[in-house]
């Protein structure tokens, strides 16, 4: 195809060789019936001037069907036709048309061209010369254009798929060998190379027999199928077998070959693909060589030993096992398992701790017995005193293996022990000093005398199963062990205890470390020191009493002296400083005076504060009301909390009754408390913000006073102890210690009680409690009784059972109904049906442990959140230390303390309200 610059368009047609119908035609006619047959063609016909410039003078309208340019183009547009050519193929094409009008006959040129959306399309062009020419015309190229697009990509993926095979057999493990139906070589792969020795040049075209086949194999049947013939050429038979080889050295070596037929171009191809066998070969003769050692091993074995499938049938034992049955090895394989029995059971008195003894009808449940695949040990007690002991294991076949072996001896020694244990045991038991043993390494409970019983409160199944559980404090057993294993003995060690029901006494232990069954064993005696303790504390107490009140009666002497001689001078001083600040006029001086102000009214703080710590009995008792006292601690604050920006929010529920109570001491306490928040919330972000709340906790019958900031918050190991005298964590010189002491004492002198929730960055929470009036009139005891609404729902998670018993009844004692679950899944589906008011769960524990049951409840019951706690007795463990501190929430550590208990139930049931 040739696009040439512009000429006349008019060329005469060449003459052409018609039937005489056609050239009867008119020529309107035959120009329409020609236009008609090009148009439907996917041919593209052309005609080129060679004389004027090769320009195109004549192309078929369906070069638009095929290449999408109108055929327009290629004859007004000069050069547009060669321009569509790919530039790669631009020199091919123009010395191919350039050497065309010296040639005879046809020209083929294969090039690319650009269709009308971008893409190259592949074009065979033919071209030849109108040679019959008239003289003086011009000369003409006729050519026609066919897509050969498809054609092209079919023999491109022909040659990839070639290519891919070829890589195939390159890469493949085994060695590739394929004849032609004469039994010579057509294709050798590298594997094949390197197994035989030979190159694939060498091995193309020669006979397999004469390269690979060794001569006594050429005819040899293998399996009824000759894997070659006579010849030497392979078998036209699919198979697989195993068979020897031979290598280009004419060594042999053994080889597995499997054969395949296929046909090319309607010829027949066998393909042999073959691997070598000899590590495989050598690995089967090694395993059949453990094998018998194996069996030598089981045939000189004392017990019996047998083999079964899976349908209980025999398929190998020892003459240990087939002795007592009157049978040989030989004679069992074949026999079945239920019939085995029958002949056996005979001789059989117990079976498993059953007696069976001439009752077949439990045969067939020693036959199910047998069947568990548990590889639990089932003893068998025979008529004639003697003892066997089967083990069975399930085979991976669904088979089984059982070992049967002679416990007589073992049997009989046992007993003697149990006799001999039994009259020890008599002996204890009748002694009235409470006795036990124990493991030393782990604290388990090897024997324990009623005495001892008793003493803990333990009935003979229930109750701690660990002497760990009996220590309060585990640093005393770690340094009793650490006595006992040093003198073997201890004596009059005295520490503290706790019973089942959680109570605590001191005891004094006495204990010797011996040697039972492998194992260290510590053989104690313990004495009760409750009454000697109670006693020696009671002596104590009025003792301590006595000097006390002499100390607090001079203190309180003491003091009152010192606030007569301090208030005076320091009244001086105040009113000193405060004329200053308001005639000076210099600002340095104004701060001078602040600060000496400041410092009189801390003093004059002091003195109070130790007046109130003297002073052990609230004064002038009566009945007050807690909002108003509030509210009066609020004016005397009031202008301290404004200059420091602490917005101040009021939540005061006036249906709260009246306490009875010394106003003036509650407000101090009051007073000490929003003094202690403000100091909690300076150098902290805004806003400061400071919550007092009261309401009727009408279950127990108290008024309920919170004072609630979001300062700085309170360490844990602060708040431990911020309620013991001259603890502060202020700086030396700012503060005393003792302001939440006589805070503490006061409320408790009140019959109430004082409680913190805290945590760093989160502020603190004081909650205080004061029995009601009405509450302290119903009293007739030192505790209040409720009725059954006023107690919590409460759920609590322990895998172990008797650490969840002992919290169940401690709080089952307040009034409280307790749910218990072993898991935390056992707790979920608890939760699917039931809301509870607090939940206490484990941290260890298996199937689902608490930091996962945390996870989930976040995800299912974010509500439950406010309400959960979590007990541990492994609070060294970086993780759970970790996960506590993430979670935020309180924790118990193991030993649980009642008194810690219900606080902790008490903030749970604060933070769900």
């Amino acid at each position: 195809m040739i696009a040439d610059p512009k000429a006349d368009p008019a060329a005469p047609a060449s003459p052409v060789s018609v039937p005489v119908r056609y050239a009867e035609m008119g020529e309107a006619h035959r120009a329409a019936l020609l236009d008609f047959a090009v148009a439907h063609s996917s041919i593209v016909f052309y005609l080129v001037d060679i004389d004027a410039d090769r320009r195109t003078v004549y192309i078929s309208d369906n070069v638009e069907a095929v290449t999408g340019h109108p055929a327009a183009r290629f004859v007004d547009d000069s050069g547009f036709g060669t321009s569509l050519i790919h530039p790669d193929d631009m020199d091919t094409y123009f010395g191919t048309l350039d050497a065309t009008p010296e040639k005879t006959g046809e020209t083929v040129i294969e090039y690319r061209l650009r269709d009308s959306d971008g893409d190259y399309m592949w074009i065979r062009d033919r071209l030849r010369m109108i040679e019959d020419s008239a003289p003086g015309e011009p000369r003409m190229l006729v050519g026609s254009m066919a897509d050969i697009t498809i054609e092209k990509e079919a023999v491109a993926r022909v040659g990839q798929a070639e290519a891919i095979n070829r890589v195939l057999l390159g890469n493949v493990l085994d060695a590739i060998v394929a004849t032609d139906e004469d039994g010579l070589i057509v294709e050798f792969n590298p594997a094949a190379e390197k197994m035989f020795g030979y190159s694939r040049g060498r091995a193309i075209g020669q006979p397999i027999g004469d390269l690979i086949v060794s001569d006594e194999h050429r005819a040899g049947p293998d399996g009824g199928v000759p894997l070659f013939a006579a010849d030497g050429r392979m078998s036209r038979a699919s198979r697989r077998l195993e068979t020897q080889a031979k290598r280009a050295d004419g060594g042999l070596f053994p080889v597995e070959i499997a054969i395949a037929h296929a046909e090319i171009d309607g010829k027949a191809i066998i393909i042999a693909d073959i691997q070598d066998i000899s590590e495989r070969l050598a690995a089967r003769a090694e395993r059949q060589k453990i094998a018998q050692l194996l069996q030598d091993a089981i045939n000189s074995m004392s017990e019996g030993f047998v083999i079964s499938a899976p349908d209980s049938t025999v398929l190998y034992c020892n003459e240990a096992f087939s002795a007592p049955y009157g049978m040989t090895p030989e004679e069992m394989v074949g026999s079945d398992r239920t019939q085995n029995i029958k002949r056996f059971f005979k001789n059989v008195r117990r079976f498993d701790g059953r007696l069976v003894e001439g009752d077949t009808s439990q045969i067939r449940w020693i036959v199910s017995r047998l069947a568990d695949y548990d590889g639990e040990p089932i003893e068998v007690e025979l008529t004639n005193g003697e003892w066997r002991l089967m083990v069975n294991h399930r085979t991976t076949d669904g088979g089984s293996v059982t070992i049967r072996a002679d416990i007589t001896g073992r049997k009989r020694a046992e007993q003697s022990l149990r006799q001999s244990e039994a009259l020890i045991r008599r002996i204890l038991d009748a002694c009235p000093v409470p006795v036990g043993m124990t493991q030393a390494e782990d604290g388990r409970i090897i024997y324990e005398s009623p005495a001892s019983r008793q003493m803990f409160q333990r009935d003979s199944m229930g109750g701690a199963m660990s002497a760990r559980d009996f220590f309060v404090d585990p640093a005393d057993r770690d340094r009793y062990l650490e006595i006992l294993r040093r003198d073997r003995r201890v004596d009059a060690f005295e520490t503290f205890l706790r019973r089942s029901d959680g109570t605590e006494f001191c005891a004094s232990v006495a204990a010797r470390l011996v040697e039972y069954q492998g194992h260290e064993v510590v053989v104690s005696s313990t004495y009760d020191l409750t009454e000697r303790r109670k006693l020696e504390e009671e002596m104590a107490r009025q003792r301590e009493a006595l000097h006390q009140s002499e100390k607090l009666s001079a203190l309180g002497e003491l003091l009152a002296g010192v606030s007569h001689e301090l208030n005076n001078p320091l009244s001086v001083v105040v009113g000193q400083a405060m004329l200053l600040r308001e005639t000076a006029r210099e600002p340095a001086i104004v701060e001078r005076a602040r600060k000496i102000g400041d410092a009189a009214d801390r003093c004059a703080r002091i003195v109070k504060t130790f007046l109130a710590m003297a002073r052990q009995q609230p004064s002038e008792m009566r009945p007050v009301r807690l909002n108003d006292i509030v509210e009066s601690a609020l004016e005397m604050t009031g202008y301290m909390l404004r200059t420091h920006d602490v917005d101040v929010s009021l939540e005061l529920n006036p249906t709260v009754p009246s306490i009875m109570a010394d106003g003036d001491q509650i407000n101090q306490v009051l007073t000490n408390l929003i003094v202690n928040a403000l100091h909690a919330m300076e150098n902290q972000p805004m806003p400061h913000r400071l919550r007092l709340v009261t309401h009727y906790d009408r279950g127990r019958r108290q008024a309920v006073l919170k004072v609630i900031d979001n300062g700085r918050g309170v360490p844990e190991e602060v708040a431990s102890r911020i309620f013991e005298p001259f603890f502060t964590t202020k700086d030396l010189g700012e503060g005393t210690g003792i302001g939440l002491t006589i805070v503490h004492r006061i409320v408790d002198a009140h019959g109430g009680a004082i409680s913190l929730d805290s945590a760093p960055g989160k502020g603190a929470t004081f909650v205080l409690r004061f029995p009601t009036c009405a509450a302290i009139g119903d009293q007739d005891g030192d505790e209040i009784e409720g009725g059954e609404d006023t107690g919590l729902s409460v759920l609590v998670i322990d895998d172990e059972p008797e650490v969840a018993e002992i919290i169940r009844e401690s709080l089952a004692s307040d009034g409280h109904t307790v749910d218990v679950a072993t898991s935390g899944r056992a707790a979920l589906e608890r939760l699917l049906f039931r809301q509870y008011d607090a939940i206490l769960s484990d941290v260890r524990m298996p199937d689902l442990d608490g930091p996962a049951l945390y996870s989930v409840v976040c995800d299912r019951h974010p509500e439950l959140l406010a309400r959960m706690a979590f007990i541990t007795g492994d609070t060294m463990s970086p993780a759970i230390r970790r996960f506590l501190d993430d979670a935020g929430r309180p924790y118990l550590e193991k030993p649980v303390m009642p008194a810690e208990l219900r606080s902790l139930i008490s903030r749970l049931a604060e933070a769900g309200a």
